[in-house]
């Protein structure tokens, strides 16, 4: 998961890049309070890389909906994306008001309405590179 060639922030985050800038705490807490907030938040990107293409966690937020994704290529170059799962809609094959980068539609199973949840998941990734562990996460279909 983690890109030995990408140089981390030395600030204790793991993740270098934030919508194409160097990460800062300064930076990272804005955009958990715009989750916490509630406030339209339209391809927010947690990135290896300036340019969001390498490996990345992508935050769309929309009418109290999040789609969270993590969007990884494995040894064959083959692209995985991984959704946290919903528990109140977890058997829902509704799509929620939420789309992944504007355009990919996500169902409502794969859209967190807990938006403290959200900004934990975020934080989490911005801190290991990993999903966070309290949430089950499902790839992509």
């Amino acid at each position: 998961m983690n890109d030995p060639n990408a140089a981390a922030p030395d600030n204790g985050l793991a993740i270098p890049f934030l919508d194409g800038s160097r990460t800062t705490w300064e930076s990272l807490n804005e955009l958990l309070e715009e989750i916490r907030e509630g406030n339209y938040i339209y391809c927010s990107c947690l990135s290896m890389d300036e340019y969001c293409e390498e490996d990345f966690f992508s935050i769309d937020l929309k009418n109290g909906w999040v789609a969270l994704m993590y969007n990884t290529w494995d040894e064959e170059g083959d692209a995985h994306g991984y959704l946290p799962v919903n528990r109140e809609y977890e058997d829902s094959e509704e799509d929620a008001p939420v789309d992944i980068g504007g355009q990919t539609p996500v169902l409502k199973r794969n859209a967190l309405t807990d938006l403290n949840l959200a900004a934990e998941c975020v934080l989490h990734f911005a801190k290991t590179l990993e999903l966070y562990p309290s949430v089950k996460w499902e790839e992509m279909q």
